[in-house]
């Protein structure tokens, strides 16, 4: 080889390489898209407005943030519109425990593992919360009742349903378990008492919470926690319950390694932030827990494993 064309040929990879580095710092390109799997009102729609409004706020990124909600099939139609933006970073999607149970549930064709994970944000304990107007304010008043029980939740197979499933085992009592496009329908229906309770997470109910409207009668953690501390445990009351849902964020799949960092360096800078523990963690009695790369891909594959277990036994598997 003469000195020219190795010249030319180290120019070549050179170019290449700032072509590379240059791919790189162009993300992002342009808007950045936040899917939520449920409707307005529900946890992963606050999580991620919230997200957006102070990424915007503290200048965490570069371009504007739009959400959109891809509500239906309990996660499985926001998770088709994930997937069909292969290799394009611009999407992120908000990722908890329905989007475990789902595929296990029903064949969609599509898991956790189609997509790439970014970062675990934290742990929410799950609530029984009824309308304050029934009057109770126990389990054993619920089981008193000694009839069906209407119980609301967020689709069939999530944890809202385990939660829902355990505690008819534990306790005996007849429950019957009907599943919502989001939190907000079942916010809505506790209302307005189109069911007995409902089994959520704290964030959608923080407000008829305060207000007294709504009360909490059990949380599924294994000591009560710091922000409700009046709530009791279901273990507390007899009930060996404890399991609580995950939150976090995952990208289309097939990105870049290096779109994959950048997505995760912008989020965990805003979780590094006061204004995310004031306006996010605290408000929704989330247990902050992040973890990023592939340990939180460890943790979704140990996820995986615990609910194919819990709802074979529930023989609630599609396979």
């Amino acid at each position: 080889m003469t000195f020219l064309s190795k010249a030319a040929g180290l120019a070549a990879i050179g170019i290449s390489v700032v072509g590379l580095q240059a791919a790189a710092q162009d993300f992002p390109e342009r808007p950045l898209e936040f899917v939520a799997g449920y409707g307005p009102g529900g946890g992963h729609d606050t999580m991620l407005r919230t997200m957006a409004r102070l990424m915007e706020e503290n200048d965490l990124s570069p371009v504007p943030i739009n959400v959109v909600n891809k509500e239906g099939g309990s996660s499985a139609v926001a998770m088709g519109y994930l997937n069909a933006r292969e290799g394009d970073p611009h999407y992120l999607m908000s990722i908890t425990s329905s989007h475990i149970a789902t595929p296990l549930t029903s064949n969609i064709g599509l898991d956790y593992s189609s997509f790439t994970p970014i970062a675990r944000i934290g742990i929410d304990p799950e609530l029984l919360v009824v309308n304050s107007t029934k009057g109770y304010e126990s389990l054993d008043d619920l089981e008193a009742e000694d009839r069906m029980l209407n119980v609301g939740g967020t689709a069939t197979g999530s944890i809202e349903h385990i939660v829902t499933m355990q505690l008819a085992d534990e306790t005996g009592m007849e429950l019957n378990f009907i599943p919502f496009q989001g939190d907000g329908e079942v916010v809505t229906a506790l209302l307005s008492n189109q069911i007995d309770f409902a089994i959520t997470n704290p964030g959608p109910v923080a407000d008829y919470l305060d207000s007294g409207k709504f009360n909490a009668l059990a949380i599924s953690t294994e000591e009560r926690v710091e922000s409700l501390p009046d709530v009791p445990t279901f273990i507390e009351q007899g009930a060996d319950i404890k399991i609580s849902l995950f939150r976090g964020l995952t990208a289309a799949p097939g990105i870049s390694e290096e779109d994959r960092q950048a997505l995760t360096d912008m989020v965990t800078k805003l979780f590094e932030t006061e204004a995310w523990r004031e306006e996010y963690i605290e408000p929704n009695a989330v247990v902050p827990l992040v973890v990023t790369g592939e340990e939180f891909a460890d943790y979704l594959g140990e996820t995986e494993a615990a609910y194919r277990e819990t709802l074979g036994k529930l023989d609630m598997l599609s396979n």
